[in-house]
């Protein structure tokens, strides 16, 4: 846990049923420390189970989202403690403070995470940005993995997922900065908008999710990202899965009177 002497790196707070998570590095250009990482992993377990939170806004503080892990910096003693009960790929896969298990809490998150992407969004921030369910994106901001650039060797997760395995590679192994418009073409982003209009693009995102049926959403984005890493047969199981649980809802019921009394639906999240 964070003690009281140590600086917030993350800001919460909540705007009706839309959590606002913030990294505040803006000096480090959000970049990723021991202290960063442990705060947004819980700053984002808190959202888990408050059902009055129905989408989540990740931004970064400045002029920049996030610069990705801080090159050359000690490991803290905790850090220490646990790449030596881990060993390194354990640590680096699932240590404390590591953005790996942050990403991987994202992805099982019930709420829909929109990301908010200014300057730029490299390496470990890229990777927040993609474990977010939508990115609203600056017209002059920048994606890259540019690991190769200082020698270091990296592969990816969530990156072929989008883009397939022939850019992820070039991406990877070029290491060169992907503009807007470019990751709006290969579906990295869900919305490209002038710098001037991002906070009310993002916001605007994220009270149509807030206002939607959130409990239905939840159930189609735990079988989306399930199913991906199945079979067709198992990727239709979590889909039925997902529309069984979902007719018990009562949003669901809400959703079918609004049809016939022809109306907009007022949705509870429920």
């Amino acid at each position: 846990m964070t003690s009281a002497s140590t600086p917030v790196y993350v800001d919460f707070r909540e705007t009706g049923p839309i959590a606002r998570i913030t990294l505040n590095r803006p000096e480090k250009l959000n970049a990723i420390n021991f202290e960063v990482g442990l705060q947004l992993y819980e700053t984002f377990a808190r959202c888990e189970s408050d059902s009055a939170i129905r989408a989540i806004v990740l931004a970064g503080a400045g002029r920049a989202f996030c610069a990705g892990d801080e090159l050359g910096r000690e490991r803290t003693p905790d850090e220490e403690i646990s790449f030596r009960r881990r060993g390194f790929i354990k640590h680096y896969v699932e240590g404390p403070g590591r953005w790996t298990r942050t990403l991987q809490l994202m992805r099982r998150l019930p709420q829909p995470i929109v990301c908010r992407i200014q300057g730029y969004a490299y390496g470990a921030g890229f990777n927040l940005a993609l474990g977010s369910d939508f990115r609203i994106m600056a017209n002059d901001a920048r994606l890259a993995t540019p690991f190769i650039k200082r020698a270091l060797a990296t592969g990816t997760n969530l990156l072929q997922q989008y883009v397939g395995i022939g850019k992820a590679i070039e991406m990877t192994l070029l290491g060169e900065p992907v503009d807007a418009q470019e990751a709006l073409r290969l579906g990295l982003v869900t919305r490209v908008v002038d710098a001037a209009e991002l906070d009310a693009a993002t916001d605007e995102l994220a009270a149509r999710l807030a206002s939607g049926p959130t409990a239905a959403i939840s159930l189609s984005k735990t079988a989306v990202y399930r199913g991906w890493d199945e079979d067709p047969a198992g990727a239709y199981w979590h889909q039925g899965s997902a529309l069984a649980q979902g007719r018990d809802l009562e949003d669901y019921a809400e959703g079918v009177r609004a049809f016939k009394e022809k109306r907009p639906p007022r949705f509870t999240g429920r």
